[in-house]
């Protein structure tokens, strides 16, 4: 795992004097307490690179944070093994002073050379400190995954004098020519501009940065529908999108908004375009389930009547998982609904299945009996 904007680890809330641990600290408990949680029957080797461009946050980072969450055998560099009756997790640390930029390359051939998974965690401190051919280094990884977050207030503050040199920055460090209308930035203040404007960045980071797959969140402040900034997950494997949609359903702490057409997930999202033609929401708290299956019936049902000698529910997850927001458990219950409806059958390693759980290698093909009346009770 690359952290490649750590910070010093620790912060103090100075309204309630309480100590909060940064992206560091979570990410070592996070792993050892799935690990645990998770019953493997295997070793697993995992190792840290936290790098950050000033020395006095990785000293705070080592010496002070880590100590307070009692992992100070991790800061020297050594091993520190968590022994199970399932297995040993293995932990490893490696401190770099520099700027991550500098540091790509290096953090690229250590994932390589591991031979496994890679998660780069990216937040870095303005929109320049990540370019787009970093990218796609990372994601020339068989088995990696990013989390970047993108400020929008750093954009609009930045762009507001046309003869800003930091324009000529930006379309150079994230090869954006031909991707935005840059005069349009001024008047990121609304909705469906913000939401224009991650469309458009996911649009690059598919185009330039060679990303497979692509979700996004946009972070709002409490009792404001502002976006402070946009999260976007970037991975190569369905599973790891599958993964990351369930955590969204899970942990949300505040109303959680969904607009389907820009597809968008987050504590919030972009509620509306100005001009009201796409006005469907989804929020966690009220009639989520609902939204979220009507909206998965409308990129399923064509899918399937398109293939009427079948196609594999793998394929119809990778055909559809970015653009709505139902976990994998949802596609099951839309799907074995349909089933019950009579309306599509399952057939699996050549006979029909009646499992509720489906596999990959299933394939979801039309019923061949004549439904005279569709009457769809499941969605409201």
């Amino acid at each position: 795992m690359i952290d490649g904007f750590c910070g010093g680890g620790i912060y103090n809330d100075r309204e309630s004097d309480n100590i909060w641990f940064g992206s560091p600290i979570r990410l070592i408990n996070s792993v050892e307490e799935g690990y645990l949680k998770s019953g493997r029957t295997y070793p697993l080797n995992v190792k840290f690179i936290f790098i950050d461009k000033k020395k006095e946050h990785l000293e705070c980072l080592k010496n002070i944070a880590m100590s307070q969450a009692e992992l100070e055998d991790l800061s020297d560099g050594n091993q520190h093994t968590v022994k199970t009756e399932f297995g040993d997790l293995i932990l490893e640390c490696e401190f770099i002073n520099d700027k991550f930029e500098n540091k790509v390359d290096y953090c690229v051939f250590q994932s390589e050379n591991r031979k496994g998974h890679s998660l780069f965690i990216l937040d870095p401190y303005g929109w320049s400190d990540v370019s787009m051919a970093s990218f796609r280094k990372i994601n020339s990884l068989k088995k990696s995954e990013i989390i970047y977050t993108f400020m929008v207030d750093f954009i609009k503050r930045f762009f507001y004098d046309p003869k800003c040199k930091a324009r000529d920055t930006f379309t150079k460090v994230l090869e954006t020519d031909g991707y935005f209308d840059i005069d349009h930035f001024i008047n990121l203040d609304t909705f469906g501009e913000q939401a224009q404007f991650r469309n458009n960045f996911m649009k690059l980071l598919r185009d330039k940065g060679n990303a497979s797959r692509i979700m996004t969140f946009a972070m709002m402040p409490n009792n404001n529908d502002r976006v402070l900034y946009y999260l976007f997950h970037i991975c190569s494997h369905l599973r790891a999108l599958e993964v990351m949609k369930d955590g969204s359903w899970k942990f949300n702490n505040l109303n959680y908004q969904y607009h389907y057409d820009i597809y968008g997930f987050g504590f919030k999202a972009a509620l509306f375009y100005e001009d009201n033609q796409l006005d469907l929401k989804l929020d966690i708290n009220q009639d989520s389930q609902t939204a979220c299956i009507n909206k998965l019936s409308t990129d399923l049902d064509k899918i399937i009547h398109n293939n009427p000698d079948g196609i594999l529910f793998e394929e119809l997850c990778n055909k559809t998982m970015e653009r709505n927001p139902a976990t994998r458990q949802q596609y099951f219950e839309y799907l074995n609904f349909l089933r019950e409806a009579k309306e599509i059958q399952v057939i699996r390693k050549g006979k029909k299945t009646n499992s509720q759980k489906l596999e990959n290698g299933d394939i979801i093909k039309l019923s061949p009996q004549l439904i005279l009346f569709n009457m769809r009770g499941y969605i409201s």
